[in-house]
């Protein structure tokens, strides 16, 4: 519409008969039940011009003022299917909007003083239904032909979309040729059952091989195992046990096609139904749904989603999601040397040597970074994922200008042959530049150690171990101190005994030892001498609190130094009870552990009355490392059991034969007083656990959070039999 055509169309100022209609009363309640102040809000009037229907809207406030010329002029081209609408201004100029009839007035839906919005004449209101063709009169009439030609714009929009990317989805076919049955054999490891019926089974049905195999041992339900066939890791399963479906979780496949002058890559999620019919058969159903669909071409990079679109069609539509794939997914890889035979990329190597990088970025970094290119067809397929990595192509020193591959990785021949022989990624680069630099040797055995532990060549510099050790020493140091440990049993690895090391040598300064001994920078348990300079540190942080413990229950201070807990000191096997000798020992176990002997008064203060005592449970080999403290009473009665961060563990589950045993060699040797201390702490105990649990007290921290603190006490609570 000509909008200077429209401003020569004479105005429509307001009638005698709109008026009267803003000055009628309401006749309608509120949600109040008070009445409305006015019939209607806003009058309008209309006029229909060569094919232009022209509605001007009149307010109150204006018709008060003797303002007879519309707030707002609605110019409706009825065939056209297009509106404007010019507003008049507080100054008297005119604006014109997009705006519908109801969003010209945004604060209007906050007025309720009216019985309805807008007042028609009986001839207009029903002039817009014939002229637009509505249901609805008036001004809901108009709401609801401007709302059609919008959703119908909308529509057609969406219509050309839609169409368009059904045109760029018809050169795709269906997924490569095996793709399917690789996925069915190959894709649900960690997931697959050698179903069996009875506990005498010769033969199950293998979800990996799809057949039935022969057993080569006697299956148990929920076994683990491997098929006799296609040598999977399994799971047997009993179908006397378990009789339903079995659902096994969905996983993502991504595939590779040709698609054009370019590439696609198709994800798909595929899941698998174990069923049985009535003959006892064994059925895997599968199922697939494709996701996403990446396009990769000259032109870059265009991402698809299958889904409903604008509530209107679900189809394959564009996004701005990267169709990476996700964690666990798998890439069909029998297909890439097909797929690139006339391109260069080192895609298919990358594919195979185990990344999942996707397509569209893959081909990008490596087209801005050439090395991995020639480090992936160099078979170092572990470097080339490496410089995938921004962090590890930015931080790896290189000379992008070079022309051979040594060179260019700052190394010489013979260290890329040993870089090539251990496939050794950034981390192993990064030593060989430096054992270059330094013109120096390092054993393979310890640039391996170096990156496990996650050591970097500037660590050397900034990293304390290495002001007294050679990077020899330090590895050799880290490979003994690890097996030492899984040696007990625990299986930290190297980064976290590095750590400790560090942490461990930086104390040593700070208590001024001589770090030059190697016996001391070295010790035999690492962690143990870790735990008691820690200890050492706190307690000589803690002198102060001591004393104040000390003078403040001198009670509990004379009972541990006099030597009368030594009585309760009991040791056989591979356990032993240790009193402690002052209450600097009761400190240090609680720094040690980490829990709250030390700081809470209320164990020195029983301790003060005689109502319960703190003793220490050690493993007999290592009498002087904490590891379990207890809280008895006098007859023997283990009221708590606690180790690191106020917790029990299996660990103390051998050890309970043991206590009880102590618990017997206790009562036979109680003395009289010792009978009377037993009663009354007794009592006491009882009559706590009844106030906790009036008083509905709750734990706030840890494992048990939550829980009612008498229910943990009363569970740890050990009785002497």
């Amino acid at each position: 519409m000509n909008k200077k055509e429209l401003e020569k169309l004479r105005t429509l100022n307001a009638t005698k008969g709109m008026i009267e209609a803003l000055h009628l009363p309401g006749k309608k309640n509120d949600w109040n039940g008070k009445q409305h102040k006015y019939r209607y809000w806003l009058a309008a009037r209309c006029q229909q011009l060569d094919g232009i229907l022209k509605v001007s809207i009149c307010t109150r406030e204006d018709l008060d003022k003797n303002i007879l010329v519309p707030k707002w002029d609605i110019f409706i081209n009825y065939e056209g299917e297009t509106y404007t609408t010019r507003e008049r201004q507080d100054d008297g100029t005119y604006k014109w909007r997009t705006a519908m009839i109801m969003n010209l007035e945004e604060w209007y839906t906050g007025r309720r003083e009216y019985d309805f919005y807008m007042y028609f004449n009986k001839g207009g209101a029903y002039a817009v239904r014939k002229l637009l063709k509505t249901v609805n009169t008036g001004s809901a009439g108009i709401m609801e032909w401007q709302q059609g030609c919008k959703k119908r714009r909308e529509d057609e929009r969406v219509r050309k979309l839609t169409d368009k990317w059904d045109e760029v989805m018809k050169p795709v076919g269906e997924p490569p040729k095996g793709f399917r049955d690789w996925y069915e054999h190959n894709g649900f490891d960690g997931s697959n059952f050698i179903y069996y019926k009875g506990a005498g089974a010769k033969t199950g049905y293998c979800t990996s091989c799809l057949k039935t195999v022969q057993l080569d041992v006697k299956p148990k339900h929920n076994m683990s195992g491997k098929c006799p066939v296609c040598h999977r890791i399994i799971n047997y399963v009993s179908r006397a046990k378990k009789k339903n479906d079995v659902h096994v979780q969905c996983r993502a496949f991504t595939c590779i096609q040709r698609y054009k002058d370019g590439l696609i890559q198709r994800r798909f999620i595929a899941g698998r139904t174990d069923k049985v019919n009535t003959l006892g058969v064994i059925k895997c159903d599968f199922w697939e749904s494709e996701t996403h669909r990446q396009i990769v071409s000259s032109g870059g990079v265009e991402i698809y989603e299958y889904g409903e679109y604008k509530r209107r069609k679900v189809c394959w539509h564009e996004t701005d999601l990267y169709c990476v794939p996700s964690d666990g997914s798998m890439v069909y890889a029998r297909n890439l040397s097909n797929v690139f035979r006339y391109s260069r990329t080192s895609y298919p190597i990358a594919v195979k040597s185990g990344c999942v990088e996707d397509i569209g970025r893959y081909l990008k970094k490596e087209k801005e970074r050439p090395l991995i290119e020639m480090c992936m067809k160099a078979g170092l397929t572990m470097l080339g994922r490496y410089f995938l990595n921004d962090w590890g192509y930015k931080n790896t020193e290189k000379n992008i200008n070079a022309h051979e591959l040594g060179k260019m990785l700052c190394i010489d021949k013979g260290r890329l042959k040993r870089l090539k022989d251990i496939n050794g990624d950034g981390k192993i680069l990064r030593w060989l530049q430096e054992e270059k630099r330094n013109n120096t040797i390092y054993q393979d055995e310890d640039i391996r150690t170096l990156c496990e532990a996650d050591i970097y060549p500037e660590d050397t510099k900034r990293k304390n171990p290495f002001q007294y050790l050679s990077i020899h020493k330090v590895c050799n140091y880290l490979r003994k101190q690890q097996e030492y440990r899984r040696s007990l049993g625990r299986k930290e690895n190297m980064h976290y005994l590095w750590s400790d090391w560090c942490d461990y040598v930086d104390m040593m300064q700070k208590m001024k030892m001589d770090c030059t001994v190697e016996l001391l920078l070295k010790p035999k348990d690492l962690t143990v001498a870790h735990n008691e300079l820690v200890a050492r540190i706190s307690l000589k942080d803690s002198a102060k609190e001591i004393r104040e413990k000390e003078k403040k229950f001198k009670n509990a201070k004379s009972l541990v130094e006099s030597g009368e807990l030594t009585k309760y000191e009991y040791s056989e096997g591979r356990y032993c009870i240790v009193a402690p000798k002052s209450i600097k020992d009761i400190y240090e176990e609680g720094i040690v552990l980490k829990h709250c002997i030390h700081t809470c008064d209320i164990y020195f203060q029983r301790m003060d009355i005689r109502e319960t005592y703190l003793l220490f449970l050690r493993r007999a080999a290592r009498p002087d490392v904490p590891w379990y403290t207890l809280e008895i009473e006098p007859g023997g009665n283990i009221r708590q059991k606690k180790s690191v961060l106020n917790e029990a563990y299996k660990d103390l589950d051998d050890a309970l034969p043991f206590l009880r045993k102590w618990q017997q060699w206790v009562k036979k040797n109680l003395s009289a007083e010792d009978k009377k201390l037993a009663e009354k702490s007794d009592k006491a105990r009882k009559d706590g656990y009844k106030q906790l649990r009036e008083e509905k007290k709750l734990i706030w921290h840890g494992r048990l959070q939550g829980t009612l603190l008498v229910d943990a006490l009363e569970n740890d609570f050990m009785e002497t039999m």
